[in-house]
């Protein structure tokens, strides 16, 4: 997420001091394996509820559409969240497992009713106490992201969290976009259409705005889902957010439109990328825009996720056959009946065209992790769902024959020989590289404010250049020199050979004063001593890391932060700037 951003920081530079040397061989005998977690829900279409006492037998699991081989298997069971006969259950036996339940409030785009809402649910959730093996953590984005409660398993802690985000503002009013009446960039002459490229100019601001501001969210739940990855545990991320800033005004669609280029609905593949994302890290996001959703009739859309035994309001469509987000649609493709025979030139078509796409996003990125997205009318019942959909699963499991490949893959399980069932589970993941997660890890230690330096690093800056740019967004650029010092004193090395060994993580990113984040710049340095100087450099020596970055003027707020690979510590130091 965040792909639309303001702030930038490129790193051009990296040298190190004249006590460090390249390593001059491996490690070798490490043997590491990729072992893909899937928990898998099966629910019989006829009544909506879970089918118990399948084995390992019963299902097919395909990667790429390549069968895998099932190498852990476990009947998961809460008993007392919804009826389920434990003690009737054949072997293997239900199994019992922590659940790790994170709670993201975004205030940044939601309205202050859809708030209490929200938080009145909570309360009442947790009011009687907490259910057996779940701990519940609590972050709000305002902006700002907030921990306000941290694995908790305490009733008393969750509910007085929940009230104090009360007195904390609710943005989304602030965030309707709206553009000044005269255009930019004015109509291109002498072209056939000109009205076209007018409203096709204003569709393009209309969407980078929107994408900057959905990119901050993204940010945001991606820092959360990292600070809890490491959780063994179920992990569930109940996102209350309406995925977009709710505006009236939208870009304006003729049919003539939808024949001169193809129209899809914007950020799609934001929220995509935070699905991947969070699959691979073993979430599953329930999506729960407390706004609701009445479908004609005046009654709620159920999703078809759940099955008709199950309670509550909220999605359309679901499941491994949800929309995808970023393909291109329009009134005249959409499956919703109440718009498929609208007139597409009507404004108010339009409006309900863009927000029901909007609520199709939100569908897919959930579903891609096994999850839903819920628009309840009653809040209560969507908490109720959520806890349903954790009363009962199965936990399978298989080892890929890749690990950090950065490429997407699908997952598709099957029920073979057992019609009317319904199977939800996770339908692919981004394998992301261990250095890829460790940046983001330590982001998200820098976004929820941490600059603990156990390791002592000093962030030393040289004198700065500036370039103007004409015309440009940002006509300021600055490109400065800065170096890194790590004290050899607090680094974990080892001997090998005739050197003592360490390596670090470096990673740098910036955000500006509107919140633009840049994306990470993230090196691994190998670090070498000779052993015989090693005990010298211990005593008074440090390694220096030069570096360059360019920003843009204006006031930024520069993260370094280091990361010993050995010892398993971090330094984050936040540089405040203005040029």
């Amino acid at each position: 997420m965040g792909k639309h951003i303001a702030s930038t920081v490129l790193i051009i530079i990296a040298a190190a001091t004249v006590s460090a040397q390249q390593p001059r061989e491996s490690f070798t005998g490490e043997a590491t394996v990729n072992v893909i977690q899937v928990p898998v829900r099966v629910i019989d279409e006829s009544t909506g509820q879970p089918v118990t006492g399948l084995s390992a037998a019963d299902f097919v699991i395909l990667e790429n559409g390549i069968r895998q081989e099932i190498t852990n298997f476990a009947e998961i069971s809460r008993p007392g969240l919804q009826p389920v006969d434990v003690a009737a259950l054949p072997a293997p036996e239900a199994a019992r497992r922590p659940v790790e339940v994170v709670y993201f409030l975004d205030l940044y785009l939601m309205y202050p009713a859809d708030r209490d809402r929200a938080l009145g649910a909570l309360e009442e959730r947790y009011r009687g106490g907490v259910p057996d093996e779940e701990s519940v953590s609590l972050v709000v984005f305002d902006g700002t992201l907030h921990n306000l409660l941290d694995r908790s398993r305490d009733r008393h802690e969750i509910v007085a969290a929940v009230g104090s985000v009360r007195g904390m503002r609710a943005h989304g009013p602030e965030q309707s976009i709206a553009f000044r009446d005269d255009l930019s960039q004015g109509p291109v002459s002498g072209e056939r259409n000109p009205d076209f490229y007018e409203r096709r100019h204003r569709a393009r601001e209309y969407v980078a705005e929107l994408e900057r501001r959905v990119g901050r969210v993204g940010s945001a739940l991606a820092a959360t889902m990292a600070r809890y990855a490491g959780a063994d545990a179920r992990k569930v991320l109940v996102a209350f957010t309406p995925g977009q800033p709710r505006t009236e005004w939208a870009p304006s669609y003729s049919p003539v439109d939808f024949v001169n280029a193809a129209v899809s609905y914007p950020a799609g593949k934001l929220w995509d990328d935070v699905a991947h994302d969070a699959a691979d890290l073993g979430f599953t996001i329930y999506a729960v825009d407390s706004s609701g959703t009445v479908a004609d009739g005046g009654i709620d859309s159920t999703s078809s996720h759940l099955g008709s035994g199950d309670r509550g309001a909220a999605a359309s469509g679901g499941g491994a056959g949800a929309p995808r987000s970023d393909a291109a649609i329009g009134p005249s493709s959409t499956s919703d009946p109440t718009l498929s025979s609208v007139d597409p030139n009507a404004p108010t078509s339009v409006a309900r065209w863009l927000e029901r796409s909007r609520k199709d996003l939100l569908i897919s990125a959930a579903a891609t992790t096994g999850g839903d997205a819920l628009f309840p009318s009653n809040v209560g019942n969507a908490l109720e769902r959520v806890a349903d959909s954790l009363a009962h699963y199965y936990s399978l499991a298989y080892t890929a024959d890749h690990m950090g490949s950065g490429k997407t893959y699908r997952i598709e399980v099957r029920v073979p020989g057992r019609p009317g069932l319904r199977v939800i589970h996770r339908t692919a993941y981004t394998d992301l590289p261990e250095a890829t997660r460790s940046a983001e890890r330590l982001r998200s230690d820098m976004l929820f404010g941490s600059d603990a330096n156990p390791l002592g690093i000093r962030v030393d800056l040289g004198k700065s250049s500036r370039r103007f740019r004409l015309g440009a967004a940002g006509s300021k650029r600055v490109k400065l020199p800065i170096v890194v010092k790590i004290p050899f004193a607090h680094l974990d090395m080892v001997p090998r050979g005739k050197d003592y060994w360490g390596k670090v993580q470096i990673t740098f990113f910036s955000q500006d004063a509107a919140g633009n984040q840049s994306e990470l710049a993230t090196f691994t340095q190998p670090i070498t001593v000779a052993a015989d100087r090693y005990h010298e450099a211990v005593a008074k020596g440090y390694f220096a890391y030069e570096a360059t970055i360019r920003i843009e003027g204006g006031q930024q707020r520069v993260y370094v932060g280091v990361k010993d690979e050995l010892g398993g510590r971090t330094s984050i130091t936040p540089l405040s700037l203005n040029f």
